[in-house]
């Protein structure tokens, strides 16, 4: 059976060109066939189509922002932020800037970021349950501290698991800071939103260590990795409202939101097992040890929710069984 755990940059190189095209239709779609009757388009479809179809340049996280927010105002039939999306759609400036080359570290702020993209990132961030709907960005010594520690992470991954990092290329290579505004307590450690992929969300008040970093990197674009396979194929089909305890967590919680804690816990085990197998393993193996069993805690937690509730579809049982094979074997 495939292993769906380990680092797979074919899958997820081919994955990016099949979510590329869709943006462009479902783009189109809510652009000029759905507004496109009572507001007046900002570009045409032939300019439309020049700035988009680009197929040597991966979008902006901005763009998947955008369009997630476009398709909200579709789903809960609400047009009135439609004048101001169209606005931005009629910039070039929002054309022009594309997925970096390289790994890109800022903080999400009007300081270093245009207003528009800043407004986009954090509608797309903002949860449910308002641990990220009020981000600011952290102070300059914050992000200087966490950039020193993410860069010295992926050094590490460079050198240790290059098949890890040329995933991670793939799947998170812009990378935003911010904390809670009224953060007395680290109130969340990151995010990941399919409205902002290719991009992943940090708060730098949690890098506790290099070891720690690194695993919140894994940890955030496991959740991207994992959102590629519910592109066309449910993985779950436990009804959304129902909640699930789990011996370690009493607060209940969608299975969906489980099932992703057991995919990602399986990845960060993984990921420090190639580390700490590696010739060329850290001076902080032992962190990294300790933070990998916390990581297999929570996956055994997980696993057992999963096993007695989750309703999986075919594909959500191979990658069930896929984890538990990958853990096993560790």
């Amino acid at each position: 059976m495939r292993n769906y755990i380990l680092p797979d940059a074919t899958f997820v190189a081919r994955s990016r060109d099949g979510i590329h095209l869709k943006l462009i239709e479902s783009l189109h779609h809510i652009i000029f066939d759905v507004f496109g009757a009572n507001f007046s388009p900002p570009i045409s479809e032939q300019e439309f189509y020049n700035r988009i179809s680009d197929r040597s340049k991966f979008p902006n996280p901005t763009v998947f922002a955008l369009h997630g927010a476009l398709l909200n105002a579709v789903l809960n039939n609400d047009t009135s932020d439609v004048p101001d999306l169209f606005r931005i759609l009629k910039d070039d400036r929002f054309w022009n800037h594309w997925e970096p080359d390289d790994f890109s570290i800022k903080p999400l702020s009007e300081n270093t970021m245009h207003s528009d993209d800043v407004f986009l990132l954090k509608r797309a961030f903002a949860d449910d349950v308002g641990l990220t709907t009020t981000l600011i960005a952290p102070s300059l010594q914050e992000v200087e501290h966490g950039t020193n520690l993410v860069n010295e992470a992926i050094q590490v991954l460079t050198q240790t698991a290059p098949d890890w990092m040329e995933e991670l290329l793939l799947l998170a290579k812009q990378i935003y800071f911010a904390v809670a505004e009224s953060e007395t307590e680290l109130r969340f450690a990151g995010a990941a939103v399919f409205d902002a992929y290719g991009a992943v969300l940090m708060n730098p008040l949690g890098f506790r260590s290099v070891a720690a970093t690194l695993m919140a990197l894994i940890h955030e674009s496991s959740h991207q990795q994992m959102f590629l396979y519910h592109l066309d194929d449910p993985i779950l089909h436990n009804d959304a409202s129902a909640a699930y305890t789990s011996p370690l967590r009493r607060q209940p919680r969608p299975m969906e939101g489980i099932f992703h804690a057991l995919w990602v816990s399986a990845r960060m085990v993984a990921a420090a097992e190639a580390i700490l197998k590696s010739p060329q393993r850290p001076i902080w193996a032992e962190d990294l040890h300790q933070q990998q069993i916390l990581a297999y805690d929570a996956f055994r937690d997980c696993e057992q929710t999963v096993a007695k509730h989750a309703k999986l579809s075919e594909l959500g049982q191979d990658l069930f069984e896929s984890a538990q094979e990958t853990i096993n074997a560790i």
